[in-house]
């Protein structure tokens, strides 16, 4: 883990990239043809808006619990499900990239569960978050002499 300067500019790439493909996994049918592709999408979007507030906070890394667990700490957000079960989605990718684990349909229902109970009140807060970021360092230039 590094600090830097915050850098909003791609906290908001990522942000965008993955509501996009959050919006394209939406389109795939639930099936455990798909399981594997649908959990690890899932999770990787919800890892890049964890990796979105690092950035805000200047921090890089490329451990994946740092970015979930940033995600988990944020205070009182009103999703369906704790924002603790990002961590299982976390384990279940982990074991199926580094173990060869097939996903069960059980796994993807639960997956999907996480993703429709924490996906759009993470995202409506980390969207903010990162273009409050932005506002202020526009207007911290503008107000910067010259």
């Amino acid at each position: 883990m590094r600090v830097r300067a915050p850098d909003p500019s791609h906290a908001r790439s990522l942000v965008e990239a993955s509501k996009q493909e959050m919006a394209f996994l939406e389109t795939l049918p639930k099936k455990i043809d798909a399981g594997s592709t649908l959990i690890r999408g899932i999770y990787e979007n919800f890892r890049r808006l964890g990796m979105a507030l690092l950035l805000l906070d200047g921090i890089t890394t490329q451990n994946h619990e740092t970015a979930i667990k940033r995600l988990i700490d944020l205070p009182k957000m009103n999703t369906t499900r704790p924002l603790r079960t990002l961590d299982q989605l976390r384990k279940l990718r982990h074991d199926i990239n580094y173990q060869g684990y097939q996903p069960t349909q059980a796994d993807l229902n639960e997956a999907v569960s996480i993703k429709n109970a924490c996906w759009k009140p993470l995202y409506e807060e980390v969207s903010k978050r990162v273009s409050d970021s932005i506002k202020n360092q526009a207007s911290t230039t503008e107000q910067s002499p010259d």
